[in-house]
């Protein structure tokens, strides 16, 4: 922005926009956001919504120098939008907006330069695109593989990640105004915070059905819901670290996973929240004895209303029997996934393949998911997709490894908690926002990584600048 004459002329201009910078991502205006979504969703405004988060990071791209500023009104705007479904007709009336958007980029990356570097873990990125990208050759129709579907995950899960690396690697670094690894957590906590707030304001809403029934409600969305709380609730306990209030939003989750009714989210929601409680015991010293105190009170309370809560959850628990988990499509599609395999056993059929609706019909615009990542690979992207897929697994474990910091913990756990609802549901393989958050994650952890062997691959001068700076 100081690019532009008349605000690098004018030392008020440049004083009045450095304020606003700041406000972009102090935690009242993240706040303010959180608010915005809640009534979006209480008032099922997400088409407008999704029009003034748009609105909102376009002019965030162009103002604040600090990328990192968008993030809390993406992962927000993708929030809110997981009640929208099959509404694919609906909100491609808002293409139009899309130069708008792209153009901001554009602006954003003109006016802030930065050197473009990357890590080590750009090579199994792009052995991720090369297995997605050639996943199904030979075995499905060019018309398949080319439909807007299909284009979308394959750049999506592939090029488009590698590019997001790219841009996180960059620019999500921390400087004067910002402490890149604790306004990422801020921000993520905010987002699990909005989830679960989600969750409570649905059953406000629908409080005479729940008091007449007596029984959990099922909301569609509610896997959806339940992989934005597990991909961030560790960051709730990171903060707590810090400031011990944290830990009354951080015991919230638990609650709200099982309130969804999600059997990933009761699952493996609770393997996580026992991993996190490890977390802070084992951190957290100053803070363990009131932390251990605290989980034996709500043990205790557990135990003493085990059959109430039961007895209310009952229909989730009722889908964990085995004829239930037997007629789950999901069986069918594991069966057919080691099917594919077998029949196209180097390429797999391809993410755009869509042979497998016979088993479960997919909402337009969506890929025929297996939901499971495992059988997702070897069907979709066979041998290939194995090598690929493992070698991204052994790189992320490497990265954590090498250096474990608290804040590194925490993504490691986010990434067990995604990992493990990814075994049951598409998780990773949606590109937006799961697997671009998880690559966003990666990266701000590898910088600080002893095995990482970074690379500048455009703009060396803004190197030497930056290095000058630190001097």
């Amino acid at each position: 922005m100081e690019k532009l004459g008349f605000i690098a002329k004018s030392e008020k201009r440049l004083k009045a926009l450095e304020a606003l910078r700041s406000a972009l991502l102090s935690k009242p205006y993240m706040y303010a956001l959180m608010l915005l979504a809640c009534v979006i969703t209480v008032t099922g405004t997400e088409f407008c919504g999704l029009l003034i988060f748009v609105c909102i990071i376009t002019l965030t791209l162009i103002i604040s120098d600090e990328l990192i500023a968008t993030t809390l009104p993406f992962m927000l705007v993708s929030a809110t939008m997981i009640k929208c479904f099959d509404s694919f007709d609906t909100y491609i009336k808002l293409a139009p907006l899309a130069p708008f958007l792209v153009l901001a980029i554009i602006l954003h990356f003109t006016l802030y330069p930065k050197p473009i570097k990357a890590g080590s873990t750009l090579w199994s990125l792009i052995a991720v695109t090369v297995a997605v990208t050639l996943g199904g050759l030979g075995s499905i129709s060019a018309k398949e593989y080319f439909s807007l579907t299909s284009l979308y995950y394959v750049v999506g899960l592939g090029a488009a990640m590698v590019i997001v690396y790219i841009i996180a690697y960059s620019y999500l670094e921390s400087s004067d105004r910002v402490v890149i690894h604790k306004t990422f957590a801020f921000i993520m906590y905010i987002v699990c915070l909005f989830s679960c707030l989600m969750i409570i304001m649905h059953y406000a809403v629908n409080i005479r059905e729940v008091a007449s029934t007596r029984s959990i409600l099922e909301p569609q969305w509610r896997n959806n819901v339940s992989t934005f709380i597990i991909l961030t609730m560790p960051f709730v306990f990171y903060l707590s670290l810090k400031n011990y209030i944290y830990v009354i939003p951080a015991f919230i989750t638990m609650p709200c996973l099982a309130l969804t009714s999600s059997r990933g989210g009761l699952l493996f929601g609770a393997v996580e929240f026992l991993l996190c409680c490890i977390y802070i015991i084992y951190a957290d010293k100053k803070n363990r004895f009131k932390t251990l105190f605290i989980l034996t009170v709500c043990g205790f309370a557990m135990i003493i209303y085990a059959g109430d809560i039961i007895t209310f959850i009952s229909k989730t628990i009722s889908r964990f029997d085995s004829d239930m988990i037997n007629k789950d499509p999901r069986t069918g599609f594991i069966k057919r996934a080691v099917e594919d395999f077998k029949a196209c056993p180097v390429f797999g059929r391809g993410i755009g393949y869509m042979g497998n609706r016979d088993i479960y019909p997919s909402k337009k615009f969506a890929a025929n998911w297996y939901h499971s990542a495992p059988f997702q690979v070897i069907g979709s992207f066979g041998s290939l997709g194995i090598f690929a897929f493992g070698f991204q697994f052994i790189r992320r474990n490497m990265i954590f490894w090498s250096k474990i910091t608290h804040f590194s913990l925490a993504v490691f756990i986010a990434y067990i908690g995604i990992f493990l609802m990814s075994l049951v549901n598409p998780g990773e393989f949606c590109p937006v926002p799961y697997e671009l958050m998880t690559v966003v994650m990666f990266a701000l952890i590898e910088r600080h990584c002893p095995q990482n062997k970074e690379i500048i691959l455009f703009r060396k001068k803004y190197a030497a600048k930056a290095e000058d700076n630190r001097k």
